[in-house]
């Protein structure tokens, strides 16, 4: 009430101006013209009055409204307006408060819209560079999602055709016009159709394109939401080709093995029996002995070839790599070779690098890979002719090339050279060997020392052997500190 009272004021007073002007015209105290005149006066100024108060209150709302900053918490305007004035500011503030509040929720979701985007293309990103083909299927089997990996695995109409021809292939509709091919269709049909017995099934295929087979292995898993019903499928395509290929070098080298140990047993079992049936004299049994001994020690070299690269291959024998001089593990190993180059006349050359060639490797292994090369080269090199051992330095990187003219090999047998167990055909009669030292030499120098190995020959000319060894050393230098002079 108080807000209002100077106007109830105003209004009462132009009610007893009216009383007055009746009054005085009832008792003549004044002419009536007069007294109308004074009433009018006095009435007009009430109401100016009354107008200009209003304006003010007005004027002042209207900049309260034009700078809300000026409103405080409990603000009252005490005025005409006031309880009108103070409802809209309050209605004013929930309104600002329910358009901040929604702001914030909008802002809160566009964050929250953002990060799923975000997710979602780091994750189909992600899928995209798999090297696993991934196809999703619904729940009604139509393909939904494959990405590029699994593009050897769809066919176009054409190839649909083809490879759904046979009758034999019990495929619904949906699953044919998937256009995968029929191994990944048989495999999402029992997947889908004994999905309540098990989760996932697998299966392995292979596929050939340009005279080449890749092998593979798809593993098809049902999808599932938390209320247990299907939501579909997906299937997860490896390449399994290494896999393959490493099965097929361990069945060679089982085989390879067998071949290897029978070949020395079966001429000591011989030898044994010719002893035992007595049919030789004193000097024969020597030479059978002696036979024997040759493949006995035969033997020998290839179990222990083969514990070394087991070993090694195992981490059995420990890896020492430390800071060397390399030209300083090639004299040694050359001075392990020169007497066997000496006892065939071999011209043995040793052409070392005037540089220093700081390499980070281990002494013992790379010196047994240097001296094995060293050792096959003059094995095969005839007497008279020459090996070469050479070092220098090749940009980030130390080379090391062994050099013969010696008998060579021939080109179709270059890219088995490495393998194990692998022996040149026409080179056999030349020399004794278990097939296992160049592999060996290549596991130290590729594996170990992070290194590569290259080999060029040619026929009766000569092979050359090439190592590469990156350059630098990489332990830490101890600072040897000088004692300081003590007076006396």
């Amino acid at each position: 009430m108080k807000s209002y009272s100077k106007y109830w004021f105003l209004v009462l007073l132009l009610l007893v101006v009216s009383c007055l002007d009746s009054l005085l015209i009832s008792t003549q105290f004044m002419s009536p013209l007069f007294a109308l005149v004074i009433s009018l006066i006095a009435s007009l100024a009430g109401w100016f009055w009354l107008v200009k108060t209003i304006e003010q209150d007005r004027d002042q709302i209207a900049s309260y409204l034009r700078n809300p900053d000026l409103i405080r918490p409990g603000f009252q305007h005490k005025n005409f307006f006031g309880n009108i004035f103070a409802e809209a500011i309050q209605k004013i503030e929930d309104s600002d408060n329910d358009l901040v509040s929604t702001k914030q929720v909008k802002t809160m979701l566009k964050a929250r819209l953002n990060t799923s985007l975000k997710k979602e293309l780091l994750m189909e990103s992600v899928i995209k560079q798999l090297d696993y083909g991934i196809l999703i299927f619904d729940a009604q089997h139509e393909l939904e999602f494959s990405n590029p990996a699994a593009d050897p695995f769809l066919m176009d109409q054409d190839e649909q055709n083809q490879n759904y021809s046979d009758s034999s292939l019990s495929l619904s509709k949906a699953l044919i016009n998937n256009a995968i091919i029929p191994e990944l269709a048989k495999l999402l049909t029992k997947t889908i159709e004994r999905r309540d017995a098990t989760l996932r099934r697998r299966a392995e295929f292979e596929l050939a394109s340009n005279d080449i087979t890749s092998y593979y292995r798809a593993v098809a898993t049902n999808l599932w939401d938390e209320n247990q019903s299907i939501l579909g499928t997906m299937i997860v395509v490896e390449n399994i080709g290494e896999e393959q290929n490493e099965k097929t070098r361990h069945a060679e080298f089982v085989s390879s093995v067998a071949h290897e140990l029978k070949t020395p047993m079966s001429g000591i079992k011989a030898y044994v029996e010719m002893l035992l049936d007595g049919d030789c004299d004193e000097q024969e049994a020597q030479e059978l002995y002696g036979f024997m001994n040759d493949q006995i020690d035969r033997l020998t070299r290839l179990v222990n070839s083969m514990l070394n690269l087991a070993r090694i291959e195992s981490g059995v024998i420990e890896i020492k790599r430390h800071d060397h001089e390399l030209n300083d593990i090639l004299k040694t190993a050359a001075d392990v070779i020169a007497p066997n180059a000496a006892e065939k006349d071999i011209t043995f050359i040793t052409e070392l690098s005037d540089l220093y060639l700081p390499v980070h490797v281990d002494n013992d292994m790379l010196g047994q890979a240097i001296i094995n090369l060293l050792s096959n080269a003059v094995k095969y090199t005839p007497n008279g002719h020459e090996v070469r051992l050479r070092s220098r330095m090749e940009d980030a990187s130390a080379v090391i090339e062994i050099r013969d003219t010696g008998m060579g090999i021939p080109e179709n047998s270059l890219p088995h050279i490495f393998d194990r167990f692998y022996r040149v055909p026409e080179n056999n009669s030349s020399a004794a060997g278990t097939g296992l030292g160049l592999a060996l030499v290549h596991f130290i120098v590729t594996n170990v020392h992070n290194g590569s190995i290259s080999v060029q020959s040619k026929v009766n000319e000569g092979t050359s052997f090439n190592i590469t060894i990156p350059l630098g050393h990489q332990e830490k230098k101890k600072v040897r500190q000088v004692a300081s002079p003590v007076n006396v």
